[in-house]
């Protein structure tokens, strides 16, 4: 389950939660009127659904170097 890429400098913002369809859009939208430019990337992908940290960190740390996205 490779990590998605964002193309620019943002931060990655990935749902993994999608019992509340509200509270997504309530962080979307706290995060987007923080400032002039975009601050994040958002991901909803029920592919990452009830994913945890570690297995996400897991397929970080397998990824390619050129894939990675942690710097």
């Amino acid at each position: 389950m490779p990590l998605p890429h964002p193309d620019d400098l943002t931060s990655l913002v990935l749902r993994t939660d999608f019992g509340d369809e509200g509270a997504w859009d309530a962080v979307r939208a706290t995060l987007d009127a923080a400032g002039e430019y975009p601050h994040a990337t958002f991901v909803s992908e029920l592919r990452f659904a009830d994913v945890g940290v570690q297995t996400l960190l897991a397929e970080e740390a397998a990824a390619d170097e050129d894939d990675q996205i942690i710097y």
